[in-house]
């Protein structure tokens, strides 16, 4: 099996990892579940009274306001749960990147069809000696960029963290709505 392949493979087993790390110390506690409920239902909520003509104009905006808020600080508590799973992910991470670089350090595992901008060769070089083909690329670029492509999958997939909805912006998450010209 050749070096890339290897270490895709690492990379895969790190990201699946620290997901299942993620899972057991946040995403399946029940204070968790708690608030992305929460997030849902005032999500739900916000649509609602945002579709909705019922009221005067000063009390709509108020209960907006008001969900609004609920919705902000349910997301808050949700990050600052997050936030200890954050950082002993982050240490798993480098820890895994520091196992690449001893064992591949200084070997170029690929090569890129293309030269990349200066900018972006001390990424693709990390570790690399300077003689090394402009084209080259390290394991730990590899490593780094198949561990954010897997990561995003992951989440993709399972689903386990905060739900995105109203967080992103219209154009985003209905093109449509903002091609058709409705406000």
């Amino acid at each position: 099996m050749s070096a890339f392949v290897k270490i895709l493979t690492l990379s895969l087993l790190a990201s699946s990892a620290s997901e299942a790390l993620s899972y057991f110390l946040v995403y399946r506690t029940e204070q968790f579940q708690q608030l992305k409920q929460k997030v849902v239902q005032s999500e739900i909520r916000l649509e609602e009274e945002k579709s909705s003509t019922a009221g005067n104009g000063k009390n709509r905006q108020r209960r907006i306001e008001s969900i609004e808020s609920q919705l902000s600080a349910a997301r808050s508590k949700a990050s600052k749960l997050q936030l200890r799973n954050m950082l002993v992910v982050a240490l798993i991470q480098l820890i895994t990147v520091y196992q690449v670089n001893a064992i591949y350090g200084g070997e170029a595992v690929g090569t890129l069809p293309f030269e990349p901008l200066s900018m972006f060769r001390s990424l693709t070089h990390r570790g690399l000696p300077e003689d090394s083909p402009n084209n080259a690329c390290s394991a730990t670029f590899v490593f780094v960029l198949g561990g954010l492509a897997f990561k995003a999958v992951l989440d993709w997939y399972l689903q386990l963290g905060m739900p995105k909805g109203s967080s992103l912006p219209k154009w985003v998450t209905n093109p449509e709505y903002v091609i058709s010209g409705k406000k």
